[in-house]
């Protein structure tokens, strides 16, 4: 590991979070250590994204998202345009990005990636002009993402999630949309799609197994009306990333692709939830400086 230097940090922390004990410690250990910290805490929408562009525009060391997928999304598009790299201490529900490149959970830990390994550069990805680093997803995953109270992601974690889609087996309505791309134009009911820039979403599903943070490309995964019952089969599939080649399954990794539903889908994106009948996705290659020990596609050290 290399020697640390004195750094300048802005600590964004979700205002949920803030009242935490381990924290506290966590901003006297990194000044004890002789580095400058700026605690910032969310309490509105816009915080995050306002706090990092102000962290970048003075120039700091790292911005370093203190939460869950939502604080790291809003930090990701605050940075939007700057080399200054960014951090994660992860303490939301699933914390999918954070466990495929292995940021630790404990905080402390975490923090130490940020003081003891230099950033590396990796791709991003856009939906609708608003950028982000793990996977969007539309249709069932994402209503069941939407449909999970706030309640039972703090009580149960992941587990809160497959439950939610459990009970979406029994209301299946798959929606139609014409999917188009570079090499691609397709019209299908679809009862899910993924769009990845990396691999693991809704508390470690692999979606999209195959996608690389340094290709430059999305992989697109749709997986097509079906019925209930080979559908709930296949959701064990999905899981473990087992699902490719699959009947109804289609995958491709491209650019950039238009989904045009007709009416508005629930998608969500790194764990935020909205509705759009237009979703125009592109890849942003080497977009961004993150601090993170591996790279999704690479074996933990």
């Amino acid at each position: 590991m290399p020697r640390t230097t004195r750094k300048e940090l802005m600590l964004i922390m979700h205002g949920q979070r803030a009242d935490n004990d381990a924290l506290r410690h966590l901003v006297s250990w990194v000044r004890e250590k002789g580095h400058s910290v700026d605690p910032r805490v969310t309490w509105e929408k816009g915080d995050g994204i306002r706090f990092a562009r102000d962290g970048a525009a003075r120039g700091v060391d790292a911005v370093i998202a203190v939460g869950g997928d939502g604080t790291i999304n809003e930090v990701l598009n605050g940075l939007d345009g700057s080399d200054v790299p960014l951090g994660i201490v992860p303490l939301g529900t699933a914390n999918d990005f954070a466990r495929q490149v292995g940021i630790p959970e404990d905080a402390d830990h975490a923090m130490d990636v940020v003081l003891r390994r230099p950033p590396r550069t990796i791709d991003t990805a856009e939906l609708n002009g608003r950028r982000f680093l793990n996977v969007s997803s539309g249709g069932v995953a994402a209503e069941a993402t939407a449909e999970t109270p706030t309640e039972a992601k703090e009580q149960l974690g992941p587990l809160a999630y497959a439950i939610t889609g459990v009970r979406k087996l029994a209301d299946l309505q798959p929606r139609r949309a014409r999917i188009t791309g570079p090499g691609l134009d397709l019209d299908c009911e679809f009862l899910i799609f993924a769009v990845g820039n990396a691999r693991s979403t809704g508390g470690g599903t692999r979606i999209t197994p195959r996608a690389l943070v340094t290709d430059g490309l999305i992989d697109l995964c749709i997986i097509e009306a079906m019925p209930r019952g080979d559908f709930a089969k296949l959701l064990m599939r999905i899981k473990k990333g087992d699902h490719l080649g699959e009947a109804r399954v289609r995958y491709v990794q491209l650019p950039s692709v238009t989904i045009a539903a007709e009416g508005p889908v629930t998608v969500n994106v790194d764990g935020e939830s909205s509705e759009a009948t237009t979703l125009s996705y592109r890849a942003r290659p080497k977009d961004l400086r993150i601090h993170l020990p591996h790279l999704p596609e690479e074996e933990p050290e």
